[in-house]
């Protein structure tokens, strides 16, 4: 075939393909090598006590058939404390508040919103119906703030809502003690190698999810170079559930693809989807982060559509459809 890519390793990601400068081998492996750096420590490094449970793919399955046609109109922050951090873009979830270790159950059973300089800062409280409460707000006192903050907080920047959950690749942990900042887990900011390798790197700013869409095309090209099976064949289109065959605590995990749709394919269909399948299967470990849900668990899959015809393919996430 005119163009080979081969996965041989973690540290020899690309061993050979030539092709325009923008997908270059020096390119890819120079970011494959600056992405493991990036993502060698996580908030899965540092937690043993939260994020225990990964969705299962059964689940995963369910949830596309039950969601794939739904337009979400709530907010992902929805029930969820919020915090905005200084210098950065965008929001962040508060899974753990503070609130709900005070003494007054009005309190607990309020929406925190919080702005981080150098540690968190009640700056509003709302009620169930999104009601600024700013007398509530002025009873909470700076020592009692204090006393709530002991122990972890964990923070979700940029939650999206995606086949029915609400997701993050960016999760972080900080811990408290009477108020002060004692320790801090890194934090990853890709979905996936191919998103962060598609980020412009002139580009200083912007979320995680900016970068999905791209990142799921580049997905496409590499398989393109990896095959010619399009070249003969008519358009066809499919959706795959992409998953870690292997726990994302695992030393090395390995991916696979289960289609969705259609129920019942043709030959050429499942020509397509074997050849994908193959070249997933050759992806290297941690080319896809864990997606940290809402309800503290772990979520390995991306919902994928797939178009195929002569001139490539492209990949879409769901995520941006």
């Amino acid at each position: 075939m005119l163009f080979t890519l081969l996965f041989t390793s973690t540290t020899g990601v690309f061993a050979q393909f030539s092709i325009q400068k923008a997908l270059r081998y020096d390119y890819l492996s120079e970011r494959w090598s600056d992405y493991q750096q990036e993502t060698k420590y996580g908030l899965l490094d540092f937690s043993r006590r939260y994020f225990k449970d990964t969705i299962s793919v059964a689940e995963m399955k369910e949830a596309f058939f039950k969601y794939k046609d739904v337009k979400f109109m709530a907010s992902p922050y929805e029930g969820f404390d919020s915090i905005m951090r200084l210098g950065s873009i965008g929001e962040g979830v508060m899974l753990l508040s503070p609130l709900r270790n005070h003494a007054r159950k009005e309190i607990r059973e309020s929406r925190g919103v919080w702005r981080w300089f150098g540690s968190p800062r009640l700056v509003n409280l709302l009620d169930k119906n999104g009601t600024p409460q700013e007398a509530l707000l002025k009873k909470i006192k700076d020592d009692e703030l204090k006393k709530m903050m002991n122990g972890e907080i964990i923070s979700l920047k940029s939650p999206r809502r995606y086949m029915g959950y609400v997701i993050s690749p960016a999760a972080s942990m900080e811990v408290y003690m009477d108020g002060k900042l004692i320790g801090r887990s890194p934090s990853v900011n890709y979905s996936d190698f191919f998103a962060y390798a598609n980020h412009y790197s002139n580009v200083l700013d912007g979320e995680w999810y900016h970068d999905v869409s791209g990142g799921a095309r580049l997905l496409g090209v590499l398989q393109g170079m990896n095959t010619m099976i399009h070249a003969k064949t008519s358009e066809k289109t499919f959706s795959v559930l992409l998953y870690a065959k292997t726990y994302p605590r695992s030393k090395r995990v390995t991916y696979t693809i289960d289609l969705l749709l259609p129920n019942n394919p043709d030959k050429e269909t499942e020509n397509l989807f074997m050849s994908l399948k193959d070249f997933v299967e050759s992806l290297p470990s941690k080319s896809f982060a864990p997606y940290y849900t809402t309800d503290l668990r772990l979520m390995t899959g991306r919902y994928y559509k797939v178009t195929v015809n002569k001139c490539g393919w492209l990949i879409q996430d769901y995520l941006d459809l």
